[in-house]
């Protein structure tokens, strides 16, 4: 069952080098990874304003509210597995996120529509480490805090347009 279009913030996270490390460490390793980020994710979640839609394959499709509260997460997530690469070397894989909001389109507990394709194709442009959002997130965030290094307007699949991107900045994110 199909809900009206609502307006919302749509982010994907995708571990790069996941099919590799599958590869060298085993389906048992890689399901291990998988769950660490399903745990990392739902601790970085800001209460009541966001949720996972759903795993798919390596990464995780969210919904927020609003930007705010999708930044706040994603910021938190990035920082955590941060933490865990580094002082622990407990997460041996880098994350990637991307992140658009605009009108999406309820289809039972799951979310469809031109934001979310989006939101998915942002995601690829990525590297480790790295959260790149939409022109229209940057324009949505209460202003401060967050600070932006242009990508520039890109092209992606399926889309006609390009869309003009951003990079959060390293300070940022530490």
């Amino acid at each position: 069952m199909t809900s009206p279009a609502a307006v919302a913030t749509i982010m994907f996270t995708d571990l790069v080098g996941f099919t590799e490390y599958t590869d060298a460490c085993g389906d048992a390793a890689a399901v291990a990874v998988l769950d660490q980020q399903t745990a990392i994710a739902r601790a970085a979640l800001d209460h009541g304003e966001g949720r996972v839609v759903k795993e798919l394959g390596d990464g995780l499709m969210f919904w927020f509210e609003g930007p705010d509260a999708a930044m706040r997460s994603a910021l938190a997530m990035l920082t955590a597995v941060a933490q865990a690469r580094r002082d622990t070397r407990a997460f041996p894989l880098g994350v990637r996120m991307g992140m658009h909001c605009g009108n999406v389109v309820a289809r039972g507990d799951d979310y469809v529509g031109r934001t979310v394709n989006v939101a998915a194709r942002i995601t690829d442009l990525a590297g480790p480490g790295e959260l790149v959002v939409s022109d229209g997130v940057v324009a949505a965030l209460t202003p401060g805090g967050v600070d932006f290094e242009p990508v520039g307007p890109v092209r992606v699949k399926g889309v006609a347009s390009p869309i003009w991107l951003h990079r959060v900045a390293t300070r940022s994110r530490h």
